[in-house]
């Protein structure tokens, strides 16, 4: 690897040799360092090196360039090594803590090691940057132009990869980000290319930064520990599974999700059917009323349409009676005529001499009112003429108000002016605004001072007063937990909090929540269970382990997810959940109870104890209880003898030790090996737990402090409250002068300002004064016109007076000629009825028969419109089908008939009633609703069958190889813990709900523990980073991806979880065919295994860096020094 300054970086590549590593001390000829093949003094920095790969004392260190040679010169190993997508070179400028390096990979195990600052992390920052994901993979600054070096515009990064076979050359992708616009562009072999296309090239190489399966940076590592067992198997199966294996699971996803979709909408439907035909089977017994009253009404409408029918021909036929009437009264009447027409002549003419007389009156009527209508205009010109008048009149008399008015308000604004110009000439009393405001100052001055002390007794007083009530909640603590010490539950809860605050916690949270759950859940053994008799205290608690005293119980799964959910998200507690669903008497011990004693056993351990059942159950099964026995004597030879014939009996405690067998069957009969261990005296279940005097004279000296130290808070503050009230009376005065003073100075400023007005005043009462003498002459001028309008308003009120009395001659005359026509028209009017008088009869007799013609015309044309109405309704309701029916029925039929079986079938009618008048067609509408869902509930169960045939056909695909990709992991993840002596496994866990399927990871660190599962709750940091690095490297030789990246994982493991970790990292990963590791880390113990294809890198960078660079720090001298001090 090269660096460039100020900011340089160097690598080392270092191999191990087994055969040369036989002699570690260096004794003899053997040279303890002949297995390095150290980079740092090759020719390619400058350095000659002799046979044995080191340079020699004598040789001279010479700086050459270096050469921008193939990846096989600049990285010691041949393309062919890179797996496609590895990292050959990473290259940076101005960026973060570079100003420039470049760094040449190993296609193995790179480790990157250097002090804290200088870079390391710096280097993940640009692969993950570099490739085009975004910052918050990493976890840290999410603005792109923070990665740029301070002082600097843009930052670079060239990223090399290994190229696939079918292409020619290596992909070097290149990034450069600008500060000032946040802004990234990016480029592959030099070309300019989109995200898309950085992106579509990572897809192709199978790279996945944003995978903590793949790519771990620092601040991340806890987040893989946090991963939920959902999201962990997503992540391994981008990280290791085949391309096809995430595609159906894709897949799969989908259909289940679309499966469960369908089942309930399926659902939905059939609920849906069974309202509707639930409702339908109410509707029943109305729609069969409703149905027969339907046929009743059309029964009804049938003859209401009959009923038109039978109008229309009875209609017709009175039509033609009375037509042929009307014939026979025209005949007869016209006989008369012609019979009487003599002597009706004279009376004609003498009635048409009275019609001209009665048109000359009417006309001479008409004239009349001509002239009436006329003199009334000419009354109304008059009236109009006279409203004109009085309406001058009264604009004068307002001119003249208002003439009288602008005098009056003269004479005031010329007084108004005198006293102004008389106010001015008199000066007002001196006014100095600053003095006053210097004086009012002085007081807001000292105001602001009291202001501020009483602020700060205020406070003072809120500190004390939130201080006795601490002290106060201290007390009353102190007092209860005294309480609790003279009690045996409370002693015990005591005995719990000092053991383990958290389960004490959760245990005061399940007191309170129990009916949140199912089924009862149980708190920590040591409260709830006791020993019957207690001289085998001592024993019972010998078979037992601390997490069996502390342990919760859960009587169902579900009761079992809610308290873990409680406890370990969201309260933060490291306690310890256990359930068992096996009934305690289900647990039957190996050896009948009568059978002990011949053995030396007094009983089992479950004898002794008591409790609920569940509790006693779980401890069954956790610790086998029912099958380990107990004495309180020590057994003889002869008895442990025929103990271990009793194959189903493992565990037994007697006198004051415990006895564990163990056999090994493959070994034959005789393998059979016993661990005898003392126990110690139980910290539980005894008579009654002992008062801690030194607890209780604590806790009584801690609460007599808390009460002087109340008295002391009460006396300050009693102290400080006398304080503020001598402030307020203090402030209260200063205020009173503030406000004295503000008010002699508002009176004196007000008093100078009126007198600077007064220029300004005068000023303006002088134009309002020209204003006033110009509207005064403007005001005589308005008197002056309105008096001549009302003159020619006068003139032409006598214009129209004597037109009036004009019009009223015309009516005199026009009602004299109407009088004489009316006289003519009385004289016409008598000889009229002197003629009819002497023709009385005949023309009585005519004029009965034109009544008698008018009568019958008048009942022709009323019985043709109802004959022409009821032909209209007949023809609406005959047609081709039923004309001939409805003539057949109305024949020998009348209305009345027809009438009276209308009312027959009304009267049915309201004897049939349904309670629901809407039920029939709400039925029908039930029913074609019920069709259609019918059909819905087809389509979907169809559907349903279709989704349940891909997914059974992905799934027999899929699960298969899920489960033999997890196998390989566990067995890879189970061999690892192997060799560090503890126990891991990792299994999938297959829920009903495919989004819950999920990978589970179970860790035991510690012989007596059980397997339980790594989370960020149960497991240390150390013991956390183990387990992530060991997962890891289970996923090494199934890698999908092309090269790992782990930083700083080691940093919370001791030393010899570090060593052995490390030791199986450089196994897995320097095989052969596997894809390439990145380890970062500040530091490495001492002694560690090598290989010869890992690759060692060693950053030293900072700004006080020697220039000269690699010529000074070379590894190469530094194994010739080496070697030369142990030579001595």
């Amino acid at each position: 690897m090269s660096g460039r300054f100020p900011d340089t970086q160097f690598s080392e590549r270092v191999v191990t040799d087994e055969q040369n590593t036989a002699n570690p001390s260096g004794v003899g000829a053997v040279d303890r360092f002949s297995f390095l093949r150290l980079r740092g003094g090759d020719s390619l920095h400058g350095f000659d090196q002799g046979e044995d790969g080191a340079s020699s004392d004598e040789d001279q260190v010479q700086a050459t360039p270096r050469r921008a040679a193939a990846s096989r010169s600049r990285n010691g190993a041949s393309n062919s090594e890179f797996q496609p997508g590895a990292i050959v070179r990473v290259k940076v400028q101005n960026f973060v803590t570079y100003e420039e390096a470049e760094f040449f990979l190993g296609p193995n195990l790179n480790m990157v090691i250097g002090p804290n600052g200088t870079g390391k992390s710096s280097l993940v920052c640009a692969i993950c940057l570099g490739l085009g994901y975004a910052s918050s993979v990493l976890g840290r600054a999410s603005a792109f132009g923070e990665f740029v070096k301070h002082g600097k515009d843009e930052a670079e990064i060239e990223v090399e990869l290994q190229r696939k076979p079918e292409h020619a050359e290596n992909y070097v992708v290149g990034l450069c980000i600008r500060r000032e616009d946040n802004s990234r562009k990016f480029t592959i072999n030099g070309q300019r290319v989109s995200l898309k296309q950085i992106q579509k090239l990572m897809r192709s190489l199978r790279i996945q930064i944003d995978n903590l399966c793949q790519f771990l940076p620092q601040d991340k590592v806890a987040e893989f520990a946090a991963l939920t067992p959902v999201e962990l198997l997503d992540k391994t199966l981008h990280a290791a599974a085949p391309e096809e294996m995430i595609e159906w699971r894709a897949e799969l996803r989908e259909y289940f999700k679309l499966q469960k979709e369908t089942e309930q909408s399926g659902e939905k439907i059939l609920e849906e059917l069974r309202k509707m035909e639930a409702r339908q089977l109410v509707l029943q017994a109305d729609v069969e009323k409703l149905r027969e009253r339907k046929q009743i009404l059309e029964e009804i409408k049938s003859l209401n349409e009959l009923k038109v029918v039978v109008k229309y021909y009875d209609a017709r036929k009175k039509y033609k009676e009375t037509k042929d009437r009307k014939v026979e009264a025209e005949r007869s009447l016209k006989r008369l005529q012609n019979s009487v027409a003599p002597a009706l002549e004279a009376v004609n003419k003498k009635q048409e001499y009275h019609f001209k007389v009665k048109l000359v009156v009417t006309d001479r009527q008409q004239r009349l009112q001509a002239a009436e209508a006329a003199a009334d205009a000419a009354i109304g010109e008059v009236e109009s003429a006279q409203a004109k008048c009085q309406e001058l009149s009264g604009r004068k008399e307002a001119e003249r108000v208002n003439f009288s008015a602008k005098k009056q308000e003269l004479g005031r604004l010329r007084k108004r002016i005198t006293d102004l110009e008389a106010d001015y000439r008199r000066a007002p009393r001196e006014f100095d605004a600053a003095d006053w405001n210097r004086r009012i100052r002085e007081q807001e001055h000292l105001e602001r001072e009291q202001q501020a002390e009483a602020g700060a007794v205020v406070e003072e007083l809120q500190e004390l007063r939130a201080k006795g009530s601490e002290t106060r909640c201290q007390i009353d603590r102190l007092k209860l937990s005294l309480q609790e010490l003279e009690s045996q539950q409370g002693q015990l809860l005591t005995q719990l909090r000092r053991i383990s605050p958290d389960v004490a916690k959760g245990w005061e949270w399940l007191k309170e929540n129990q009916d949140g759950f199912e089924k009862e859940v149980f708190g920590p053994p040591m409260l709830t269970c006791s020993v019957k008799d207690k001289r085998y205290t001592d024993l019972v608690q010998s078979m037992l382990q601390a997490d069996d005293f502390l342990c919760f119980t859960a009587q169902t799964k579900e009761d079992h997810k809610k308290l873990s959910d409680q406890f370990y998200s969201k309260m933060g507690l490291s306690v310890t959940i256990r359930s068992c669903f096996t009934a305690y008497s289900s647990f039957k011990p190996p050896l009948p109870r009568e059978a002990l004693p011949n053995l030396g056993f007094d009983g089992y351990v479950n004898d002794y104890l008591d409790g609920p059942e569940p509790v006693l159950a779980m401890l069954c099964s956790e610790k086998r209880l029912h099958a380990s026995a107990v004495s309180l004597r020590d057994i003889s030879d002869e008895q442990f003898e025929r103990i271990q014939r009793v194959e189903n009996l493992t565990q037994f405690a007697a006198g004051k030790q415990v006895y564990r067998i163990t056999r090994r069957r493959e070994y034959g009969p005789g393998a059979v090996s016993t661990r005898v261990t003392q126990f110690a005296k139980g910290r539980f279940w005894a008579d009654q737990p002992v008062v801690d005097a030194a607890e209780k004279t604590e806790l009584q000296r801690k609460l007599g402090e808390l009460r002087a130290q109340l008295a002391a808070v009460k006396e300050q503050f009693d102290s400080k409250e006398a304080r503020k009230k001598e402030l307020d009376a203090e402030q209260a005065q200063i205020k009173a002068k503030i406000n004295e003073l503000r008010a002699a100075k508002s009176e004196l400023q007000r008093e100078y300002t009126k007198w600077q007005a007064l220029p300004d005043k005068i000023e303006s009462e002088k134009k309002a004064l020209a204003r006033a003498e110009k509207e005064l002459m403007e005001c005589k001028g308005r008197i002056f016109g309105i008096e001549k309008l009302h003159d020619q308003a006068v003139l032409a009120k006598a214009r129209a007076i004597l037109r009036h009395h004009k019009q009223i001659e015309g009516i005199r005359k026009a009602r004299h000629a109407l009088l004489e026509a009316q006289v003519i028209l009385m004289e016409a009017e008598s000889d009229v009825g002197v003629l009819k008088a002497k023709n009385s009869d005949v023309t009585q007799r005519l004029e009965e028969n034109k009544q008698s013609l008018k009568r019958i015309m008048a009942e022709m044309k009323e019985q043709r419109a109802i004959a022409e109405e009821a032909q209209k309704h007949a023809v609406a309701i005959l047609t081709e089908d039923n004309k001939d029916e409805l003539a057949a029925k109305a024949q020998d039929k009348t209305v009345e008939d027809v009438e009276q079986a209308i009312q027959v079938e009304k009267a049915k009618l309201e004897v049939i009633q349904a309670s629901n008048p809407a039920a029939l067609e709400e039925y029908e509408r039930y029913a074609a609703k019920i069709q259609r869902e019918r059909a819905n509930q087809a389509n979907q169960e169809a559907r349903l069958a279709e989704l349940n045939d891909k997914i059974n056909t992905i799934k027999s695909q899929w699960e298969p190889r899920l489960d033999q990709l997890v196998s390989q992991i566990n067995d890879a993840f189970s061999y690892n813990f192997e060799q560090i002596n503890c126990a891991g496994e990792v299994e999938v866990h297959k829920d009903e709900d495919f989004e819950k399927w999920a990978i589970e990871i179970r860790v035991k660190f510690r012989e007596n523990e059980t397997l339980q599962r790594l989370d960020q709750h149960r497991q240390s940091g150390g013991e956390r980073a183990v387990s992530t690095i060991f997962y890891l490297m289970a996923l090494q030789s199934m890698a999908q991806a092309p090269f790992r990246v782990v930083d700083e994982i080691n940093q919370g493991m001791d030393p010899r979880n570090e060593r052995m970790v490390h030791e199986r990292m450089v196994e897995v990963a320097c095989r052969e065919h596997t894809s390439q590791y990145f380890l970062i880390t500040p530091k490495l113990l001492s002694g560690l295994r090598y290989d010869e294809r890992m690759r060692v890198h060693t950053i030293v960078s900072g700004e006080h860096v020697d220039k000269k660079g690699t010529q000074k720090m070379n590894f190469a001298n530094f194994a010739r020094i080496q070697r030369r001090l142990l030579g001595r």
